[in-house]
């Protein structure tokens, strides 16, 4: 059987999840420092795995582009195919940088293949002269980290990184409100770095940056999973995790991600009221959201599996 292995520069679960779907080796590098001295030990480790394992493909997570481009590179001298799993921030620049979206645009047309997770993306790649394939993150394998503790009733697990596209003033602020009912805002992700003082928010429960056991002990003791985004064709992150845990989850009314997250989930605006009234339903409906949850997560399992064969078909690694 062929070789495939997949390179990363971060260490994100979505590689891990579409490493083992595609069959591939998985390989995370990732080093301290400056980008420069980042980018030289990457590089240098990038260029060494791929002499001494010799794969006939290569899958490479988008960002980094930096990543991409070094293996377009050296692509001619190792004969590899070249595959992009282009997440948001590889297919779009959400800036706005018409130079950055240019270099983007160059970057997927010139691999083999380009891997995103929605239609819009993937309309995008079609229309830059691309090959492109569809597949929504495969559902994380939890399980190990599911001590079947009690939920702790009324918790509601906030997953953030603080980034540009959440909009975590709007959770907090609602928190003051769920409060009265109840409900306890646990917060995940640096906190810090957008100068936020938890002495500000007495209703709310900053987790930080915690290691990965301890983020799934909380998915697992929470009622219900809130995972927001301002971006358009972004599927969240925290919505597989949910649906992994059979978690009730609340996010944003986007479309896609109410096309994909049709079970279990309640969507919201991004006004205090409505996200206030959705985690409400939510935990009033939890039963059934989770019921909904274990029937989707079936089928859908099922057609990752379908999605990761044809890929490999295509690529010659069946």
């Amino acid at each position: 059987m062929k070789k495939a292995i997949w390179i990363t520069w971060e260490n994100q679960i979505r590689n891990k999840s579409m490493a083992s779907l595609m069959d591939a080796d998985l390989y995370i590098f990732a080093h301290k420092g400056n980008r420069l001295k980042r980018y030289v030990h990457c590089s240098y480790d990038t260029i060494r795995t791929i002499y001494f394992d010799n794969p006939a493909v290569v899958f490479a997570q988008n960002p980094s582009i930096f990543l991409n481009y070094l293996l377009i590179l050296i692509r001619p001298i190792f004969k590899f195919k070249l595959v992009s799993d282009a997440h948001f921030g590889g297919v779009i620049d959400f800036i706005g940088s018409s130079v950055f979206q240019r270099a983007l645009d160059r970057c997927n047309k010139s691999v083999d293949a380009v891997i995103v997770t929605n239609k819009a993306h993937a309309d995008h790649i079609h229309s830059i002269g691309g090959n492109v394939f569809v597949c929504e993150d495969p559902l994380p394998n939890l399980e190990c980290y599911n001590n079947h503790v009690e939920e702790i009733e009324k918790m509601v697990l906030f997953i953030c990184s603080f980034d540009i596209d959440e909009p975590y003033d709007l959770a907090l602020d609602a928190a003051s409100s769920l409060i009265e009912d109840g409900f306890m805002l646990y917060v995940t992700g640096n906190y810090k770095k957008v100068n936020i003082k938890p002495g500000n928010y007495p209703h709310v429960r900053f987790l930080g940056f915690v290691p990965e056991h301890e983020f799934y002990e909380k998915l697992f003791q929470c009622s219900i999973v809130l995972d927001l985004t301002n971006h358009e064709n972004c599927l969240v992150c925290g919505a597989y995790e949910a649906m992994s845990a059979v978690k009730p989850l609340v996010t944003s009314d986007r479309k896609c991600l109410k096309e994909y997250f049709k079970s279990g989930t309640v969507f919201t605006r991004h006004e205090k009221a409505c996200l206030v009234e959705a985690v409400k339903t939510a935990y009033a409906n939890k039963e059934t959201l989770k019921e909904e949850i274990r029937n989707w997560k079936s089928l859908i399992i099922k057609e990752h599996k379908l999605k990761g064969e044809a890929i490999r078909s295509y690529l010659g690694l069946t």
